[in-house]
């Protein structure tokens, strides 16, 4: 569907576990075109994306931009530039990580234009080292891949995830002035600087919950996630897991607590 003048949102599935979305690919259309993530790789998927975009007569897909190297966000995109030409687009980190072979490799700043249009790219590292969004500026749409999400939190996995890095990335991108974020899960976000900051917060809330249940006596990642999520579901317990990690290392990093080394988990302690 039309999101936007010009900015479209492809289905590439409906389904919903534990309030996570399947994964958003975008079309943004002038005379050119550029797909923002490309989805799983599955042949259903992709010629449903492929329909999608032959719907606009005449349209040249010039990039396949990927936000980061996870399946779901590039699955489709060998046979969608196989089908169109289109040059696949990441970042130098995410290229290291991929199973596809990127044909241009930007930064932070970058740009590219689109038919009159500037596709910038911002470097947004902390769920993935080389994770970007990419903004629409003429019309101040963020394609914020899983940076932001429509609902939920952005998992972080250590050491790919990195807590530290994903809250300072947050909070730069309140300084560009954004309309409404397209995120990689999820609904549209049309109140953005409000969703930023709420995430930030969250962010920092959680790391006070850790140093409590430190000072308390949770010493390892396994006794935090109990006193932090009692009620949690045994299917997140993983992803709970990452979370409470990558606020340890970044508390370590950061002189606040130090990591000890045991027979069977590694146990954490306050300085």
């Amino acid at each position: 569907m039309e999101i936007v003048s010009g900015v479209h949102s492809i289905p590439v599935g409906s389904d919903l576990f534990m309030g996570f979305f399947a994964p958003n690919v975008y079309l943004v259309v002038g005379k050119e075109g550029a797909l923002i993530d490309s989805g799983y790789g599955d042949e259903q998927l992709v010629a449903s994306m492929l329909d999608y975009i032959n719907g606009f007569t005449g349209l040249r897909l010039l990039y396949i931009f990927i936000t980061h190297a996870h399946f779901d966000h590039l699955g489709g995109a060998m046979k969608i530039k196989e089908a169109t030409g289109a040059q696949i687009v990441l970042h130098p980190a995410e290229a290291r990580a991929a199973d596809v072979s990127a044909d241009k490799l930007v930064e932070e700043g970058d740009m590219l234009a689109l038919d009159g249009l500037s596709l910038e790219v911002i470097h947004t590292p902390g769920h993935s080292p080389g994770h970007v969004c990419i903004l629409l500026r003429e019309e101040g749409i963020l394609f914020s891949g899983d940076h932001v999400l429509g609902m939920g939190t952005t998992a972080m996995r250590p050491p790919e995830g990195d807590m530290a890095q994903y809250i300072n990335s947050l909070q730069k991108l309140l300084d560009y002035d954004i309309k409404m974020i397209c995120p990689g899960h999820g609904p549209s976000i049309t109140a953005p600087q409000q969703k930023l900051e709420e995430l930030i917060q969250h962010r920092l809330e959680r790391e006070q919950q850790v140093l409590s249940g430190l000072r308390r006596g949770m010493v390892t990642v396994k006794e935090l996630v109990a006193e932090i999520y009692p009620e949690l579901d045994s299917r997140l317990y993983e992803m709970a897991q990452g979370q409470v990690l990558a606020h340890l290392v970044k508390l370590e990093r950061e002189g606040k607590a130090t990591s000890q080394a045991s027979e069977e988990d590694t146990r954490y302690i306050t300085k």
